[in-house]
């Protein structure tokens, strides 16, 4: 028997469950990876006519700036108080079409399994039923409670953040409800996220008959890889992996043309220019005569770095939790979502309010806790409830 500070708002959670599970299983059985825009839209029009049902005050479907990429969902709800919510999950995921044929909604035990169950259905549909609770109870004690579903977060949310940034000046805060971590927990920073592309140029020739008259680029980047990796700070949270090499036409041939790519993670902003500049020196020096060295930091996602705001949001979060004699870890996460532009954008964020995660996502393996559905349901409920009276001062 749990004993809770609202109970009824509890059981309705409870209650809800099977619709919950019904609608989740809908939203996971239809591919929307990345940029297959038929799949996003259907997705979007799916949320749309439900939360149309609980009487949004606006609600708009927003075509990517390459409508053939699909659509963001933008859902309002106005109220009665004074907190300004801002909440929000993406609808792709990483997985080409045909998979959810192959690999569709299933339960097995206390484990959900399909394609984005984790990443991110279970925080999208634990959305629609928080304000569905809220509805339940005539809860207005909130000025406003706006959704952002976006089609594009999977690929560093290039189309999507754009509203983000334009939405973040009217609002106290932001719930970003990617699934909940391992281990029932919630995340309180996020690394940002970048990609190095390295490229080295030499000269072509035959590998047996005139080795001599070739400048080999393999060679090249074999001694610019490690070079770089020193760049690392992992201490301070930088790390370097290079996760991609590419190059050369022939077995026989010494190849003029090499390229890598990198996965580059960082804690700190300011991190980015010193690996810029730590780049320039270390290419301007190549290590193989006739070769030529490019390397270049992309422009990515910036760190969703720790904040005494979010400190505050993390401790009103689990004394929530505490109300079912539960308890969340707090983590610092390597990957990044879409609270890293929302922290970026200047509001205070939090992350990790879908259901718990069990395998890893992005794989044939991810899957979802079908026991902690309801207490994530209570959970988002409540932080939009405690959240309509405005950002605590202390936390």
């Amino acid at each position: 028997m749990v004993i809770v500070k609202y109970e009824g708002l509890y059981e309705n959670c409870q209650k809800s469950l099977q619709d919950f599970i019904d609608f989740w299983g809908k939203m996971v059985n239809i591919d929307c990876g990345s940029r297959y825009g038929s799949g996003i839209n259907q997705v979007v029009y799916l949320l749309a006519e439900k939360f149309q049902k609980l009487d949004p005050q606006e609600m708009q479907i927003i075509p990517m700036e390459n409508p053939a990429e699909g659509s963001h969902l933008l859902v309002t709800f106005k109220g009665k108080g004074k907190g300004r919510i801002l909440a929000g999950a993406h609808l792709d995921t990483v997985f080409p079409k045909g998979t959810a044929a192959q690999r569709p909604f299933r339960i097995e035990g206390d484990w959900v399994k399909g394609p984005g169950c984790a990443d991110c259905k279970s925080g999208v549909t634990m959305q629609l039923f928080a304000m569905k609770q809220l509805r339940k109870i005539n809860f207005t004690d909130f000025d406003t409670i706006t959704f952002l579903f976006n089609g594009d977060e999977e690929i560093g949310s290039y189309d999507s953040r754009k509203i983000l940034q334009k939405l973040a000046p009217g609002y106290d805060c932001f719930l970003c409800c990617e699934s909940g971590q391992e281990g029932d927990g919630i995340v309180q920073a996020r690394k940002g996220s970048n990609r190095l592309k390295l490229e080295v140029h030499g000269m072509a020739s035959h590998a047996g008959s005139a080795p001599d008259k070739g400048h080999s680029a393999l060679m090249e980047i074999l001694c610019q890889i490690p070079r770089i990796k020193e760049l690392e700070r992992p201490e301070i949270g930088t790390t370097i992996n290079f996760t991609l090499i590419n190059g050369g036409t022939a077995d026989n041939i010494i190849p003029d043309y090499v390229c890598a790519v990198a996965d580059v993670r960082i804690a700190r902003l300011e991190e980015v220019n010193r690996i810029r500049n730590g780049l320039e020196k270390i290419s301007a020096q190549p290590q193989t005569p006739g070769t030529a060295v490019k390397a270049k930091l992309l422009d990515g996602t910036p760190p969703f770095f720790l904040n005494e705001g979010t400190d505050r949001l993390v401790f009103l979060a689990q004394n929530i939790y505490a109300e079912l004699g539960k308890k969340l870890k707090v983590v610092r996460a390597g990957g990044a979502s879409d609270a890293n532009w929302a922290a970026f954008s200047g509001l205070i964020a939090i992350d990790g309010f879908g259901a718990v995660k069990g395998g890893k996502n992005h794989t044939p393996q991810e899957c979802v806790s079908l026991s902690s559905v309801v207490p994530r349901m209570y959970l988002l409920s409540r932080m939009f409830m405690e959240l309509g009276s405005g950002i605590p001062e202390k936390g």
